[in-house]
């Protein structure tokens, strides 16, 4: 079973130890970095999905009025290939219904699988 949570400072350690398992995020957890995405956090849109008590994936998203970017988005290795990443999409997009949703991506084959048009260098969810 699992959950989507809005993303609070309390599930910050355990974030950052799951992304920090990834050599893809060391531009955010860096010394230079870190304290600029913990503040990045909390500012923007983010949601996590817990699975069995841990934290198993993870989205950020910029909302302005006249869409909402996502920036980040995270799934576990062990949970890829179920279609869960799909959840924090659905959930980014129900938060904020009259808004379109554009992913900025280097995953294409991943978005373009979840059924988002590419417009550009952006996808549309």
């Amino acid at each position: 079973m699992s959950s989507v949570l809005n993303y609070q400072i309390e599930h910050e350690v355990e974030l950052l130890a799951l992304l920090g398992d990834e050599p893809g995020w060391n531009s955010f957890l860096s010394e230079y970095a870190i304290e600029t995405f913990k503040e990045a956090l909390l500012e923007s849109e983010t949601y996590l999905c817990e699975c069995e008590g841990k934290i198993c994936r993870y989205i950020r998203a910029f909302v302005d009025g006249f869409g909402i970017y996502v920036s980040e988005f995270y799934v576990a290795p062990q949970c890829r290939g179920n279609s869960f990443g799909a959840v924090l999409l659905e959930k980014v997009k129900e938060a904020n219904p009259n808004q379109n949703v554009y992913v900025l991506s280097d995953e294409d084959m991943y978005y373009e699988k979840l059924g988002c048009r590419r417009i550009g260098s952006v996808y549309h969810f």
